[in-house]
């Protein structure tokens, strides 16, 4: 497929890739049937010749059968929660959701074990040296996700700080870009968290500096502090709820289960007995995300918090610049998070809370992305919004039409 020797290079694979890919990529060929299949086989056999552990395995036990685990390493997480939760405007003031990047570290972790046990057995001492590098790469990482932050905050209040906007002008920039965030995905949460974060940290540090013996700013740290312990009461509410909603839905499909295989030994020729069996699994499945999703919420609203903590922190004791600019800082960012944590609870109180149906649609959509950017294809954020709301609306009038078959 890729026209390349067994002993090519990584650069020599992926040159031969998008040289191949331009070549059959669907929109090139629009005549040909055959075109996308093509794309897809291309795309598959790049994605496994350019990652070592898989191009190992490869070579060793040849094409591997398409099954759901081999899909399941063609989905990129940082993707996957990026299309599930996440908006290419917030991405400037919180980087990359610690979850997403959980999610990433573990997939590549298991893979280089399942690598490992392939080959030869990982002593204990090489496991526990793998788990300190992986714990030191996530730390590194999430301190250059904080300077990046802290860097691209910077930049958006400057206007305010060096004195080229006044306060109303600002406060109006400040208002368009709360509300472009909060029309997006999960944008009212993204708002009111940000926007809480960012005002919080600058109460403080303001309330330290300017008020009677500091007394604004305890009140400030006390109002975080206790954010803080609901935010942890939440996490751990939430992650029973998504237990028990796990544990009853394992139960059920057990049994479900095995009333199928009942069912098969009885009726072997009455395939829409296993067919309603199969949609009865699925549903229970399904019923369990609402739980989830509330847990995945929680865990990336602590996220936000403590991310935004440490980069103020970096804005307000930059020793670099003097201490009227370090306040003029902290006031910017007292605005932004003002507007952004009013206009985020006005926009809630209108906002349709997502269901189950919603939930899944998105969980498709966000797998579909990530396979077909590791294809090589091109996904835009509107693109999968679009996606998304379709297949909504068809779910919704495959119900109408069930509706009226059956009254």
């Amino acid at each position: 497929l890729l026209k390349v020797s067994t002993s090519a290079t990584a650069g020599e694979i992926k040159k031969a890739y998008y040289k191949e890919a331009r070549n059959c990529h669907p929109d090139k060929r629009p005549d040909d049937p055959e075109a996308a299949r093509k794309f897809q086989e291309l795309g598959a056999a790049y994605q496994i010749l350019s990652n070592e552990e898989s191009r190992a395995r490869y070579d060793k036990q040849g094409k591997p059968e398409t099954n759901g685990e081999e899909s399941l390493q063609e989905i990129d997480p940082l993707i996957f929660f990026s299309v599930m939760f996440g908006s290419s405007l917030v991405e400037p003031y919180i980087g990359e959701l610690w979850i997403a990047n959980t999610a990433d570290s573990l997939m590549k972790d298991v893979a280089k074990d399942q690598f490992d046990e392939e080959n030869e057995e990982m002593s204990e001492e090489e496991r526990n040296r793998r788990a300190q590098e992986t714990s030191q790469e996530a730390k590194l990482k999430q301190r250059k996700r904080e300077v990046k932050c802290a860097l691209n905050l910077r930049d958006r209040i400057a206007p305010f700080v060096d004195g080229t906007q006044d306060e109303a002008t600002y406060t109006l920039f400040c208002q368009e870009e709360a509300m472009k965030i909060s029309k997006g995905s999960f944008g009212e949460v993204f708002s009111t968290t940000i926007g809480f974060a960012l005002q919080v940290e600058a109460d403080e540090f303001l309330g330290f500096s300017h008020s009677f013996l500091g007394v604004q700013g305890h009140v400030a740290r006390t109002r975080r502090n206790v954010n803080s312990i609901s935010t942890n009461f939440k996490i751990v509410g939430a992650g029973i709820n998504a237990a028990h909603a796990g544990r009853k839905a394992y139960r059920d499909v057990e049994s479900i289960q095995k009333g199928m295989q009942r069912n098969e030994s009885q009726n072997a020729d009455d395939p829409e007995l296993s067919e309603a069996d199969a949609a009865m699994a699925t549903q229970t499945l399904e019923s369990t995300l609402p739980a989830i999703l509330e847990l995945a919420w929680a865990i990336n609203v602590r996220d936000i918090s403590r991310t935004l903590k440490h980069v103020c922190k970096k804005l307000f004791t930059d020793a670099s610049v003097p201490m009227e600019v370090r306040y003029k800082r902290a006031e910017a960012v007292r605005i932004l998070g003002r507007e952004f944590h009013e206009i985020g609870k006005a926009v809630a109180q209108t906002a349709e809370k997502q269901d189950t149906d919603d939930i899944r649609a998105r969980a498709e959509i966000a797998v579909m992305t990530t396979m077909a950017r590791a294809q090589g294809q091109d996904v835009s954020e509107q693109d999968t919004e679009e996606l998304i709301r379709q297949a909504k609306m068809m779910k919704a009038t495959r119900e109408s039409q069930f509706k009226s078959t059956t009254s």
